[in-house]
């Protein structure tokens, strides 16, 4: 799917935050009777930036953070001066669909405890499609390694070994996995059909 979203070749620019940040910091600066000279000394910022602050033109966020150290004002958030939470640029269709992929193999493979054993992409997508959440699509199948991958740079799961082409994954758990495989001798395990119960005992 050729992606839609727009070219970036501009300069990424967010003035209103700055402009409406470095008019409250003037204000606070009058309010605590400092001169400019005042929020040099403290800060350790030329005048000149200074200046530049209180205009909202300096782009550095560390200014702003030591300016309003010293006239002891609680940087606002976006919503405080009414500007909207929303991205400069959307993200595609196909994006947002990996954007929400992601979030349920998050919330029904990785914190259900389904990869506390070892299982290949194939079985993440079938428990998926068992519990409902996504359909049986080939494209949603094939979106499924991808998410494995950046999981797995991201130390949330581990690969621990393959069989053909296809990886074989587990929760990472900072080295347990690994090591009761390694102490166990435990391989692949296939999951359960919902037909199987636990015997007791």
């Amino acid at each position: 799917m050729k992606d839609d979203a727009p070219k970036r070749n501009s300069i990424v620019s967010s003035p209103d935050y700055r402009t409406l940040t470095g008019q409250k910091l003037k204000q606070y600066r009058l309010k605590c009777e400092f001169s400019m000279d005042d929020i040099v000394d403290m800060t350790g910022i030329p005048k000149r930036t200074v200046t530049e602050i209180e205009k909202g033109k300096t782009t550095n966020i560390d200014y702003y953070v030591e300016y309003a150290r010293a006239v002891q004002y609680p940087l606002e958030t976006l919503t405080d001066f009414g500007i909207p939470l929303t991205p400069r640029f959307e993200l595609s269709a196909e994006k947002r669909d990996r954007v929400r992929l992601t979030a349920l193999v998050r919330r029904h493979i990785l914190e259900s405890g389904f990869l506390n054993k070892a299982r290949f992409a194939d079985d993440i997508f079938k428990q998926l499609v068992d519990l409902k959440l996504i359909p049986d699509d080939k494209e949603y199948a094939s979106g499924i390694p991808g998410i494995l991958r950046n999981l797995t740079a991201a130390g949330t799961v581990d690969v621990i070994g393959k069989k053909g082409n296809k990886n074989i994954y587990i929760l990472a758990q900072p080295g347990e996995a690994l090591r009761n495989v390694a102490e166990t001798g435990s391989e692949y395990a296939p999951p359960a059909k919902s037909a199987d119960k636990p015997k007791k005992g």
